[in-house]
């Protein structure tokens, strides 16, 4: 009789820890995001604002690439829209959408070129979006085709 009320209370238990781990973290927990550096935010190709989209969290180049991260507490339709139009404001073109309502996918051309990805995830806070940028940064892309030999 103990042990199977003994087999109980670790069920229980564990069930507890398993719902408190998947409900997410309350929103009132999660702290402000961390706006990016000034230094990092200069990277960014000039045109591009985040200012509707989210807080700039982190910016990044390397080899030919720029990639934003940024936080938002947006609706995700809402904030594929706004990414999109900011990508526009530095001269890329939009190139299609995939939104599935827990994860969108916004992608851009320059020229004939594919030339990046906006990615919106749910963040660990509810209510919020995590969302990856990474563009081709603007002076590697050619802007002609090539012309036929």
């Amino acid at each position: 009789m103990i042990e199977r009320g003994l087999a109980l209370s670790v069920a229980v238990a564990s069930l507890l820890v398993t719902v408190g781990c998947s409900a997410g973290t309350d929103a009132a927990a999660c702290p402000s995001p961390s706006p990016a550096p000034a230094a990092e935010s200069a990277l960014m190709p000039e045109g591009l604002a985040f200012d509707q989209v989210g807080t700039v969290t982190h910016v990044v180049s390397s080899d030919g690439h720029v990639t934003v991260q940024a936080v938002t507490d947006k609706p995700i339709d809402e904030v594929t829209v706004l990414i999109q139009d900011a990508v526009t404001a530095a001269g890329y073109r939009p190139a299609g959408m995939d939104n599935e309502g827990f994860e969108a996918e916004v992608f851009f051309t320059a020229g004939d070129y594919a030339a990046g990805q906006a990615l919106v995830r749910r963040s660990d806070c509810e209510g919020r979006w995590d969302v990856e940028l990474v563009l081709v940064e603007p002076g590697t892309v050619p802007t002609t085709s090539p012309s036929p030999s």
